[in-house]
């Protein structure tokens, strides 16, 4: 039997209704299981400033068992660092409280978005991935719903030009000596401390014709928390020269997001005293050890040996050819 015409349509219409529904009905549900609160510290930060971002998820559907998976995603507009992930022990009631530490990298707008997933299970399900030995774990059987969640907008401030480092830091520097002899090696070294963005920096001391230096990777120790990021950067370096010189003048432009105002950390040049060595004291008086001379005695001697060797083959020669001259008999009768 033919169907009517115009029934396929409307079955299909109703069809994706229905899913539609189921769709928005578990979308709903998903909605009840739980709630989100967002903490930012600031949505207004500078180019590097720390941004303290918070989330609180509370469980408010009790009948089931809820797990959580949270990270912000990566990106080329912000750096993220993870400072704690707490969770309340309330069966069927779960509560995780997460801390990210945020550097924008670029200003302007920048939207933070994040991955959430919701793991639903059960007690039964629990239990019996708890119920192998330690050679024998089980896996837990739970459900990964994907949740979305609405990205946090940034409004990045741009820097004062040239600035170099963002927080607040100070700069201490150390030169084992002003006086060295030709090509010795002269230490130096730059200590940045503080709290801001890890002042890394690709140059600090501008190179020049009048000595030669020598660098060492950066030694960085870094310690973030909910105050930031706590920096201290070692440089390490060397001079060498055949002259004397002055250290270039070192100038760094910083720039404070607390303060909101400029500020410059400096070394002053310094003067080293380079000594030439004493030529004279150089060389040596006496011959050590004593210089070649040339001796040809030895030539001499070897021709004397050769002279005796021929004359003693000459000699051995002629006795031989007499005594056989002699032994031949004469033909005269």
């Amino acid at each position: 039997m033919k169907k009517p015409p115009g029934n396929f349509p409307t079955a299909l219409l109703a069809a994706i209704a229905n899913v539609m529904l189921i769709a928005w009905s578990m979308a709903a549900l998903q909605a009840e299981d739980f709630t989100s609160k967002f903490t930012l510290s600031t949505t207004t930060p500078y180019l590097k400033e720390a941004v303290i971002l918070k989330l609180d998820l509370i469980q408010t559907d009790q009948s089931k068992v809820i797990l959580f998976k949270f990270s912000p995603k990566e990106s080329e507009a912000y750096t993220f660092h993870r400072l704690n992930m707490k969770e309340e022990d309330a069966y069927h009631a779960a509560k995780v409280h997460y801390t990210y530490l945020i550097y924008p990298k670029r200003p302007g707008k920048i939207s933070v978005t994040f991955d959430l997933i919701e793991m639903v299970t059960t007690d039964e399900k629990i239990a019996y991935s708890f119920s192998g030995d330690r050679d024998n774990v089980r896996g837990l059987n739970k459900t990964d719903i994907p949740i979305t969640l609405p990205p946090l907008e940034l409004q990045v401030k741009a820097l004062p030009k040239e600035t170099q480092i963002v927080g607040d830091f100070k700069m201490q520097y150390t030169i084992k000596k002003e006086h060295a002899d030709a090509y010795e090696p002269i230490p130096f070294k730059i200590t940045i401390k503080g709290n801001g963005y890890p002042p890394i920096l690709k140059e600090i001391i501008p190179k020049s014709q009048t000595f030669t230096l020598f660098e060492e990777t950066p030694v960085v120790n870094s310690f973030r928390s909910l105050k930031g990021t706590q920096n201290s950067v070692i440089y390490s370096f060397a001079f060498s020269s055949k002259k004397s010189f002055d250290t270039p003048e070192v100038t760094i432009k910083a720039f404070n997001p607390k303060s909101q105002k400029p500020y410059l950390l400096t070394i002053p040049p310094k003067h080293i005293t380079i000594t030439q060595p004493d030529r004279a004291a150089l060389v040596d008086s006496i011959d050590s050890p004593k210089r070649m001379k040339s001796d040809w005695a030895w030539l001499g001697h070897l021709l004397g040996y050769f002279l005796v060797f021929i004359a003693g083959f000459i000699t051995a020669k002629t006795l031989k050819w007499s005594r056989h001259t002699r032994s031949i008999p004469s033909s005269d009768p």
